[in-house]
């Protein structure tokens, strides 16, 4: 049923990395998503009244959330699929993670009121009428979010969405909630507790942490989060299989939206080379990436001296003595300033993202490490923190 609506609806749909492409499955996921949604909350909201369970009518005001989330994914979708402009160099990708935003207030709002209900109906509960038709709508409606959520999964993995496998997620949820409504339903004929308000809570509870999931989702590739350690892995490895770039440091990826990614990091070449080759090599990497991983890059060529004896066995001495102090921490960009009373030994010394020791403290155990092996040697350390 995926493949055959996606063909029939998308031309050129596997050329995924297209944003007009993206755009496409987005507003396919979102218009599809609305329509069931719509149908939904018109018989949950008849049957609920009907019934008087606000089990019911809160699955219904969920589902009501939901087509305003859809809304925001379709125009999130839209918005973030317009070309860059003076304002926006970059693009408008970040509108998507925004769309994602909104949904989460709009699941949270919703969480509350129903939370707020369920209360008052377990405090003064009303008697259900049990029917058919209610049955059958809630049976009904689970199968159709299942079909929702394997929908927008399938197409939030292949454009690798947050919004949609948020919605997939947030489908998966509802059909919780919806079965935990047809259980209190069913109660109401065997017993007078309140069940209905009890579930009505717990539909409430499931709701409001599918907000904070999806918040969470959102917020984190707004704020910067990590960029992700397979993708970096791959990145690394595809790199150094060049035989000019002897190694990589001070790598950042800056995300602006999906398919809107920035990419900068240092590599080392020998300093001996011709830097003309060298330099031919950086461009054909920069090239490849874009292709292979659709990221726009730029590289610093890095020179190394890797034919001193001595700076080769200070670097390693240096390496060693950092190590020492904290097995995670690393040393790059390393070279030897002689003059004729003493020797500057020059380098960068790498810390985790979240490592909180003072720079100061950190500078002097090292310079004194150091001083251990020759007085003569001074040491002009820069301390930079990880983000990967």
């Amino acid at each position: 049923m995926f493949d055959l609506i996606v063909k029939k609806t998308i031309p050129n749909y596997q050329d995924t990395q297209a944003p007009e492409i993206r755009e496409k499955y987005g507003t396919l996921c979102s218009v599809l998503s609305i329509i069931c949604n719509c149908v939904m909350v018109i018989f949950k909201l008849l049957f609920g009244f009907m019934t008087h369970s606000v089990a019911i009518q809160a699955d219904g005001f969920n589902n009501l959330s939901d087509m305003g989330s859809n809304l925001a994914t379709l125009f999130g979708f839209k918005l973030a699929g317009k070309h860059p402009d003076s304002d926006h160099p970059y693009g408008h990708g970040r509108y998507e993670y925004i769309a994602g935003l909104i949904i989460s207030f709009l699941i949270l709002l919703v969480a509350f009121s129903s939370f707020k209900e369920s209360v008052m109906k377990i405090i003064k509960p009303e008697a259900l009428l049990f029917t058919w038709g209610a049955l059958i709508v809630l049976v009904v409606s689970i199968f159709i979010k299942l079909w929702m959520a394997s929908f927008n999964r399938k197409a939030g993995k292949i454009i690798d969405s947050t919004s949609l496998k948020a919605a997939s997620q947030d489908s998966l949820n509802d059909v919780c909630a919806t079965l935990a409504t047809l259980v209190s339903l069913c109660l109401s004929l065997v017993t007078s507790f309140p069940v209905d308000g009890i579930i009505g809570v717990i539909v409430s509870i499931v709701v409001f942490k599918s907000g904070i999931d999806i918040f969470k989702d959102t917020v984190d590739p707004l704020l910067g989060k990590a960029p992700d350690k397979e993708l970096v892995n791959d990145i690394y490895e595809y790199v150094l299989s060049f035989d000019q770039v002897l190694g990589i440091h001070d790598f950042m990826l800056h995300d602006y939206g999906p398919g809107r990614q920035y990419m900068t990091f240092h590599a080392e070449v020998d300093c001996h080379e011709d830097i003309m080759t060298a330099h031919d090599q950086i461009d054909v990497i920069e090239r490849d990436l874009l292709e292979k991983f659709n990221i726009l890059t730029t590289i610093h060529m890095d020179p190394i001296d890797t034919m001193d004896e001595l700076t080769n066995q200070l670097k390693q001495e240096v390496q060693n003595i950092v190590q020492a102090l904290n097995p995670n921490y690393s040393i790059h960009d390393f070279r030897l300033v002689k003059g004729p009373t003493h020797i500057n030994l020059i380098f960068d010394v790498l810390l985790p993202a979240d490592d909180e020791i003072s720079h100061q403290e950190l500078k002097q155990k090292i310079t004194e490490a150091i001083q251990q092996i020759n007085s003569h040697y001074f040491c002009v350390i820069q301390i930079d923190h990880a983000f990967l």
